[in-house]
């Protein structure tokens, strides 16, 4: 019996360390593209290295419990200038089109800040030089 118990708590560990946030490893998830996607979940964008073509587009979707919402460090841009409000929940959308190429570092205001810390990432427009 204590065999079996070590065996189902070692297995309930295994689970549960698989389920963990792969965003919070620091790795870079990247998605480059004309009009891309983002999914923003619980304290994670779903890439938060992101490339698009001058002209390109990011929507950027709620897709966790809590409220999220996508602001440029710079002030240049926020989801709350398309969305009305920068509460985003699951299912709600924001797209917003770039026109202007640069980097532009971007935060959650809920759970990041502009210092590129917590939910954050970096949106480049056109090529980078």
């Amino acid at each position: 019996m204590r065999t079996r118990i070590g065996v189902l708590t070692i297995l309930g560990l295994l689970t549960l360390a698989s389920c963990g946030d792969a965003g919070a490893s620091g790795k870079l998830e990247t998605i480059t593209g004309q009009d891309v996607t983002v999914r923003m979940f619980d304290n994670r964008y779903e890439y938060n290295d992101i490339k698009v073509p001058v002209g390109g587009s990011v929507t950027w979707l709620g897709a966790g419990r809590n409220a999220h919402n996508a602001e440029d460090a710079g002030g240049t841009w926020s989801t709350e200038s398309v969305f009305g409000t920068l509460d985003q929940y699951r299912g709600d959308e924001a797209t917003i089109t770039y026109d202007q190429p640069g980097v532009y570092p971007f935060f959650c205001s809920y759970h990041g800040n502009a210092d590129g810390e917590g939910m954050a990432g970096v949106l480049t427009v056109g090529t980078a030089e």
